[in-house]
């Protein structure tokens, strides 16, 4: 087959449907710092099932509010604007994958390991002072690549799947070989589309690439999150893979003891949220 084209790439984007005009409007007028709050939750309450979702999250365990969020305005007032453009923009990426024609069970797995290195992404920012809500944001949508390359091309996907395990390549270079692209570039393009901030886009695009002083921080704390889900291996065994990147575990202030105490955390928290996203 031909390789997989830039060009290609964003005419099959603007093919997909846009996102709610409401919910759009309430990511744009987050960031503007005299927003006002009531316009803010009339436009967010346009859709009850985003609404749902949203408040769902902030009472769950996870987010450890000491106590029940019952409206978006406490959610406002108490987690803060940040957080809430942050829930309510990966609750509606969450509905638009089904946009997508890739296998139902292709499609739950991808979402499942999606939320697991948005959970660890948002762990692990918190122990550097990021912005967590951005991290976690950009966890979410970190493989979203994938589900272009599995829509447009699954009899070549299925090629690339064969490529790997016979030449035991990583997905990203049998990705290369076969299509001509990997699933990091197509997803920054995604990302790019979507109108997700640029440090977002660099984070989804660079997730598989080496870490260098240079790396943006928010890239650095999607790798390590998406080597610590991985199906390979224990954590023991991927704590000493991920202390031989002593770049990853400098700038990170990893250690053994904090990565036990995330595990727990992480794995709690990707109960809560994949019940909610995932179950109907």
């Amino acid at each position: 087959m031909k390789p997989v084209t830039e060009d290609f790439v964003l005419r099959k984007m603007h093919e997909l449907p846009s996102l709610p005009k409401a919910l759009t409007d309430v990511i744009h007028a987050i960031d503007r710092d005299n927003t006002d709050q009531r316009s803010l939750i009339m436009k967010l309450a346009q859709d009850q099932a985003v609404t749902t979702k949203t408040l769902r999250i902030a009472n769950s365990s996870f987010y450890g509010l000491s106590y029940h969020v019952h409206s978006l305005s406490d959610a406002v007032s108490i987690l803060g604007f940040r957080s809430l453009r942050a829930l309510v923009m990966a609750t509606v990426v969450t509905n638009q994958i089904h946009h997508f024609d890739v296998d139902e069970h292709a499609l739950e797995e991808l979402l499942n390991h999606s939320i697991q290195v948005a959970v660890y992404a948002q762990l692990l920012a918190s122990h550097v002072h990021f912005l967590p809500e951005e991290a976690f944001t950009a966890g979410l949508i970190h493989d979203f690549g994938k589900l272009i390359l599995l829509s447009e091309f699954p009899v070549a996907y299925a090629q690339v799947r064969a490529l790997q395990a016979a030449q035991k390549i990583s997905l990203c270079e049998a990705e290369v070989c076969v299509l001509g692209m990997d699933h990091a570039q197509v997803g920054r393009l995604l990302a790019a589309h979507w109108h997700f901030p640029p440090e977002m886009q660099q984070a989804v695009g660079e997730h598989h690439l080496p870490v260098t002083p240079q790396t943006h921080l928010l890239s650095v704390l999607i790798q390590a999150a998406n080597f610590l889900v991985r199906d390979e291996g224990s954590l023991p065994e991927k704590i000493l893979q991920l202390r031989r990147d002593e770049m990853i575990w400098t700038i990170l202030n990893l250690d053994d003891a904090l990565l036990e105490d995330m595990q727990q955390k992480a794995d709690a928290g990707f109960r809560e949220i994949q019940n909610i996203w995932v179950q109907p």
